[in-house]
Formats: C-alpha cells, sequence, structure tokens
C-alpha cells in the first residue's frame, strides 16, 4: 500500500535531483496534492557573500540543481502565502485543514525554508539534509566539509520537528569527497540522493528510523576572505591531480602471505609475501582470488598497449604463469564461488555485457536470469541461508553505493534486495574481495574509497541478512606499511592473496590512461 502524502514546493517548480528522488519512489508514494507557496524569498547579504555567490554561480548550479517549473498534471495544487515569523514560515491553517480532509499525514518537503510545526500535529514532515549532523549542520553543503579535510560528505532524510535538526532521522548516507572540486562533491551529493529517499521512504514504511545526535556545529554562509582561503587550496589540489595523471601512474601486482590471519591484523608488508613476475605486455595485475581447491591464483592482467584487462591465471605455489582464460573487451574481479561441488567464476563484464557464471575450463558461460539488462561492477556471489546474494556495484555509483541481488539459486532469476543501495558510503560500499563465512559469522570486505582509490579494505560483519533487511558494522581494516593498498582480498586454506601498488614516475602515464579511456569509449559505441 503506497503512502499518501502532499507535495511541498515553491512556485510550483522542483530541482532535477528532487524530480529524480520523486521517481524513484513511485511505488511507494501517491501524491494527492501540492501545497505551493507563493512567498518564500532567501534574503541574500550580496556583498559580504559575493565570493560564495559566485563560486556558487561557477560550482554549485547546474541541471541537477536548478530549480524549474514543472507541470503537475492531475493533481489538485493548492496555492498560498505562507506566514511569516523572522526567518520561519508556517503553512495557513486552512491549507493544513484542506490536507487533512484529504486524508494526508505526511508531508514530502522540497519547498520553503525554515518550516514552523505548530499547526501540524500529527502530521510527518520529511526533509533532505545534505550534511552529516553529527559533525555538519547549517549550510553550505559540502563547503566546510572540503576545508576540513573531512574523508566524505553526508546527507540524511529526517522528519522535522520545531527543533532545528531535533527530528528523527529516517536514513544516513554518505557520499564521495573530492578535494580538488567542489563541483563534483555536490554532484555526487545529489546524484545519490533519490537512493537515500528510497531508502528513507522504506524505513518510515516500516517504522524504523536511525539513532544519531546532531551534535556538529551549526555553520553558515562563509564570508569573502572563508571562500578565499577555500579555493586556494583547491585549485592546488586540481593542478596536482592533473600532473599526478600525466607524469605517475599506479603500479599494482599480487601477493600471497602464507598463515596469515586477515583478522588479527590492520597493517603488514608487501615484502613479507611472495610475489609473481608480471607476466610480458601487461602492465600490472590486480584483483586476485583463489581457485575453489586454491592450487590457482586467478587475477586481472592489464594489457600494456591497450589498458584493456584480461583474467590469467597462475599457479598458487610458485606462482608461475601457467595460461590466459579470458580476453577480448575488458575483464577483472575474477570471483569464485562453489556450488553443489561445481567451481565457477564470476568475472566482472560491466563495461560489455550483463553478469555470467563462467566453468574453469571457460567453455560454458550460464548467464544470470533476471539481471540480463543489468551490469554489475566487483560482483560478488554467496549462499547465506537458504537464498543466494549478489553483491556488486552500479557502473556509475560504485565506488560509494552497494547493491544485493537476491534468488534462490546461483543462476537466478535475482530480485533486487528492497533496501538497495544497502550502503551508502565511500569507505566500504564497493566489494574488495571473497565474502567469508567464519564461526557463524558473514564478513565482506568493502575498498576504502574516501581517500586515494584502491588504498586499503574495511572489513565489515554482515549483522542482518536475510531478502528483506540487511544491516553491517565495521570492525577493521587492512592496510600495507610498505605500499599501498589493498584493494582486494581473498582467503584459502590459511593462505591470503592480496594487491598493493606503488606509485612510479612515468612519461607515458598520461598517454596509457587517454588511451584506456579511448579504448573503453571505442568498446561501448562498438
Amino acid at each position: 500500500m503506497r503512502i499518501k502524502v502532499a507535495l511541498l514546493v515553491d512556485d510550483l517548480s522542483l530541482s532535477r535531483w528532487q524530480e529524480e528522488a520523486l521517481s524513484a519512489v513511485s511505488d511507494l508514494l501517491e501524491v494527492v496534492v501540492v501545497l505551493n507557496c507563493s512567498n518564500t524569498v532567501t534574503h541574500k547579504r550580496v556583498f559580504a557573500h559575493a565570493g560564495y555567490y559566485a563560486l556558487n554561480v561557477l560550482s554549485i548550479r547546474s541541471t541537477l540543481s536548478r530549480k524549474r517549473a514543472v507541470e503537475f498534471d492531475g493533481l489538485e495544487v493548492l496555492t498560498f502565502d505562507s506566514l511569516y515569523s523572522g526567518a520561519w514560515q508556517t503553512i495557513p491553517d486552512g491549507i493544513v485543514d484542506a490536507m487533512r480532509a484529504r486524508g494526508v499525514r505526511t508531508i514530502i518537503k522540497f519547498g520553503m525554508s525554515l518550516l514552523r510545526m505548530d499547526n501540524l500535529e500529527g502530521v510527518d514532515v520529511l526533509s533532505f539534509h545534505h550534511g552529516d549532523p553529527r559533525f555538519y549542520r547549517g549550510r553550505p553543503a559540502g563547503f566546510y566539509e572540503i576545508q576540513n579535510n573531512a574523508p566524505c560528505v553526508g546527507m540524511i532524510v529526517q522528519k522535522l520537528s520545531n527543533v532545528l535538526d531535533g527530528g528523527e532521522v529516517l536514513a544516513l548516507g554518505h557520499a564521495k569527497l573530492y578535494p580538488y572540486s567542489y563541483r563534483q562533491t555536490i554532484q555526487g551529493l545529489y546524484r545519490a540522493s533519490p537512493a537515500l529517499f528510497r531508502r528513507a521512504l522504506m524505513n518510515y514504511r516500516n517504522g524504523l528510523t536511525v539513532a544519531i545526535k546532531p551534535k556538529g556545529k551549526n555553520y553558515r554562509l562563509p564570508g569573502n576572505w572563508t571562500v578565499a582561503k577555500f579555493c586556494a587550496p583547491m585549485l592546488s589540489r586540481k593542478f596536482s591531480r592533473l600532473l599526478y595523471g600525466a607524469l605517475f601512474e599506479k603500479k599494482w601486482n599480487i601477493v600471497v602471505r602464507d598463515d596469515l590471519d586477515i583478522f588479527s591484523w590492520a597493517t603488514t608488508t608487501v615484502s613479507g609475501g611472495r610475489q609473481p613476475r608480471i607476466p610480458e605486455k601487461y602492465s600490472f595485475l590486480a584483483d586476485p582470488f583463489f581457485s575453489s581447491d586454491g592450487s590457482v591464483v586467478r587475477a586481472e592482467a592489464m594489457v600494456a598497449s591497450s589498458g584493456l584487462g584480461e583474467i590469467v591465471e597462475f599457479e598458487a605455489v610458485t606462482l608461475e604463469f601457467s595460461r590466459k582464460l579470458l580476453a577480448g573487451p575488458h575483464f577483472s574481479y575474477p570471483y569464485t564461488v562453489t556450488d553443489a561441488g561445481q567451481e565457477f567464476i564470476l568475472p566482472e563484464v560491466a563495461g560489455h555485457e550483463a553478469p555470467y557464471l563462467l566453468t574453469p575450463s571457460g567453455d560454458r558461460k550460464i548467464p544470470l536470469r533476471g539481471l540480463e539488462d543489468a551490469r554489475i561492477v566487483d560482483p560478488s556471489l554467496v549462499r547465506h541461508g537458504d537464498h543466494y546474494y549478489l553483491f556488486g556495484g552500479q557502473p556509475q555509483s560504485a565506488a560509494g553505493m552497494l547493491y544485493v541481488y537476491v534468488a534462490d539459486a546461483p543462476d537466478g532469476p535475482y530480485l533486487p534486495h528492497p533496501m538497495n543501495p544497502v550502503v551508502m558510503h565511500p569507505a566500504g560500499a564497493r566489494m574488495g574481495g571473497r565474502l567469508i563465512h567464519r564461526d557463524g559469522a558473514l564478513y565482506r570486505f568493502g575498498q576504502d574509497n574516501s581517500g586515494s582509490y584502491g588504498n586499503g579494505v574495511k572489513i565489515m560483519q554482515v549483522t542482518v541478512l536475510s531478502p528483506d533487511a540487511y544491516e553491517e558494522r565495521e570492525i577493521g581494516e587492512l592496510r600495507f606499511s610498505d605500499a599501498k593498498g589493498p584493494h582486494t582480498v581473498d582467503h584459502r586454506n590459511g593462505n591470503v592473496v592480496l594487491d598493493y601498488y606503488v606509485e612510479k614516475f612515468s612519461l607515458l602515464a598520461g598517454y596509457r590512461r587517454l588511451a584506456a579511456i579511448v579504448h573503453s569509449r571505442l568498446q561501448k559505441a562498438g
């Protein structure tokens, strides 16, 4: 049964991210009436905040955030002037009574400013706030997080109350912070908002909340000097990033550590393990997994000339190259799974086709039913209880969102988990290795993408996993002390295989990055 709601807007307008958020929950909501406020005014101190307004135009305003007129065809619209008391606004009693008469007890707030709740007893007002109120309250979104070198930027959907930031939180998520780009940071927040809204509505329908305390500093719009101090280091970081991309590259390889308990260490060394020689024509090795019996290590091998990945195999004991398993378009992440005594490989093929299971001989592909149109990044499959769960990301959001699909058989048909995305955080969302059952508990490894890509893995204990619910908690992390990484981990028969990288100077670094982009685009165009 869908929730009956009133949609609160200003001047019959919405931004694109708000429209996308409503579209994402169309199966959960029934918009009965539109409450259209016609006198919301933003008082600007133009001279005091001129720097921020200029930054807003250059960095924040986009097709996602810009308000535009919307035709609410077929919906009743109640237009009104709000009542002002200082900066606070109130919806007139007559409008509230008309809304109640239509059986509506929930408002989705996409308009007005600070809203008084005095005449809204028994009505829930659901509102976005782009910021994690445990650390950052007020505005503007993302600005002070970047200035303070925060690891990510948060967002919530909450029930409003008359206490600023004092309402119940229905959903909390985090998006990647780009220290060299305010625009990318804000765009990431807006793109993630529809997914957070869906989670919030699911929790609202099920009577669930997120227990957090809004103890963060209440920030205000920055003055001109603060904006200047914000922009200077950002421009420096942007230049450094361009220079790094042109002249430096990550040299990946894999390492096998014998008799290493991945749950008992936080940092280890590459030098203490065994490493293969990277075969000719390849520039690096990454994404290692053991075969089911532990006799073989499979990994992605990057072709130096094209920037495309191939799946290759090494003997686990000697780490001697044995064969090439998959080549052509880009392949990576050769996840291995066993079912009914049969071994299958689940490679990432998100760049060119839907996911499938592959026999180790490479002569039989088994499509995953229900996912024929899906593109899954770092697909990872586990049987838990009576169901099969496929974990993975979507190409546009894999660094910060984790999705789960559920089936009764390894080949499907798969259905999306109702709480998707089950994780919204750059520190751990993207899959980083095999799902492991240990002492009756399920653990997963998630890449820490809150900083540099590939530099560390979070260990998460999945505390609740069913076709209807998902919960996890962080219990540790894995890093190297003499290299960067890992970003993929596998464990078999007491041995651990991981990947790592070191940063190397190369005059061809920029060329190789450009070649990989060109090959990828040509592949998609073809």
